[in-house]
């Protein structure tokens, strides 16, 4: 028969590790966060079995002690190198992003397997399996390397690597010029394009192997422009005026100098879809004139005054009036009365601007008139007044001759 204290402490030690087996269950499920008696793991205590097969750019990794109580990203990808052994720098061909993820409710579990596709290259190349999301592009320096993230790897592949890189450019009718970078077929690295212009115009573009990418170059940049491939100058150009632009229509201004009572006048009015014009007047005698007019002005008229053989030479922007022009006195212009001093015998004086119309002359009624005559007044009234005392004049010379004859032959 065994002893009661032994008995006693066979049970106390059976009661102690009962609760050391419910605390430990409990620590496990409470990790995650996820309740209802399902388990997670820790993603630090996450356990995986991993393949990557670098030649043909494929990988798998198996989640062991799944599922995870937290997201876990993985990565595979695949680098250009320069050597079929670990050499810098690499440049990023292909990459693709996968995730281990924790169940969305309790009742369910996540996948256990992720897998991986990338693009390899034709050339020397690199292709890495690491844990996380971040992608080093280009790797260029072993200071900023995957370490202890890698999971696998693989150095291999034949022949150097190289871009193809080649440019087309297109200009438009308003200045702006459209390059097309390309990365011809058989190119088995990503081509690094620099393109320069005017006014501190610089652009970086990466065009993927075997791919073309557009940039527009704006018309106050694009006289001049350089472009580069992975330090290379490959082109060097800029806008061209196609042959097919249609030119805008531009008004043309009208002018011209004619000549008046006054002298020559010149006008000109220039249309609003006009260029600036620029004319310089120069007469034989006194000052030059010289006026711009900008495109819908119509400036007041310039009159150099009229005396005989006046000119006035027009140069300057309006080709078709350019030349000499002299100033012709127009035939209806009223030339002005001489004044007394111009002459030495006095004459009536008569305005030259505003002709005068001769007086009507006016007629009253005769009283106790039979016959419905009128009497004869002004100008006629005079006339046969003047020839009413001729007459008499005639007729007293007559008189006095005739006496005078009497007297000389009587005896």
């Amino acid at each position: 028969m065994r002893n009661p204290l032994s008995r006693a402490a066979a049970i106390l030690v059976a009661a102690l590790l009962s609760v050391g087996g419910v605390a430990t269950s409990a620590h496990a499920t409470g990790n995650g966060g996820h309740g209802g008696g399902k388990r997670c793991t820790p993603v630090e205590r996450a356990e995986y079995r991993s393949h990557l097969d670098g030649p043909a750019g494929t990988a798998t990794i198996v989640l062991l002690n799944g599922p995870l109580c937290a997201n876990q990203d993985f990565a595979l990808v695949s680098y250009t190198a320069p050597s079929a052994k670990f050499a810098l720098p690499q440049y990023v061909m292909d990459s693709s992003v996968k995730s281990f993820e924790p169940p969305a409710q309790a009742s369910k579990l996540t996948r256990a397997k992720l897998e991986f596709k990338v693009e390899v290259p034709t050339c020397f190349t690199q292709v890495d399996l690491v844990r996380g999301s971040r992608i080093i592009n280009p790797l260029v320096s072993e200071k900023d390397l995957y370490g202890d993230r890698k999971l696998e790897w693989y150095n291999g592949g034949k022949g150097t690597c190289e871009a193809k890189p080649a440019v087309e450019d297109l200009s438009d009718c308003t200045g702006n010029v459209k390059l097309k970078l390309i990365n011809r077929q058989g190119s088995n690295l990503a081509a690094e394009f620099k393109v320069t212009g005017d006014a501190g115009f610089d652009k970086s573009v990466s065009v993927a192997r075997n791919a073309i990418a557009d940039l527009d170059v704006p018309a106050a940049n694009a006289k001049s422009i350089v472009v580069t491939a992975n330090g290379k100058e490959i082109w060097r150009g800029g806008w061209t005026k196609p042959k097919d632009c249609q030119e805008p229509e531009v008004g043309k201004p009208d002018a011209s100098l004619v000549s008046t009572c006054d002298g020559l006048v010149f006008t000109i009015k220039n249309p609003a879809n006009g260029v600036p014009v620029t004319v310089t007047l120069t007469p034989n005698k006194g000052e030059a004139q010289t006026v711009t007019v900008q495109p819908g002005q119509s400036p007041a008229p310039i009159t150099f005054p009229g005396q005989d053989g006046l000119t006035v030479t027009v140069s300057g922007d309006l080709d078709a009036q350019n030349g000499v022009i002299t100033w012709t006195k127009p035939e209806d212009c009223v030339n002005p009365s001489p004044s007394p001093s111009d002459s030495g015998s006095p004459s009536p004086s008569a305005s030259t601007s505003v002709p005068t119309t001769p007086a009507t002359p006016t007629t009253s009624p005769v009283a106790g008139g039979g016959g419905g005559e009128l009497p004869l007044t002004g100008a006629a009234a005079g006339t046969v007044a003047g020839g009413a005392a001729l007459l008499l004049i005639i007729g007293g010379v007559l008189f006095f001759l005739a006496r005078r004859r009497r007297v000389n032959f009587t005896a």
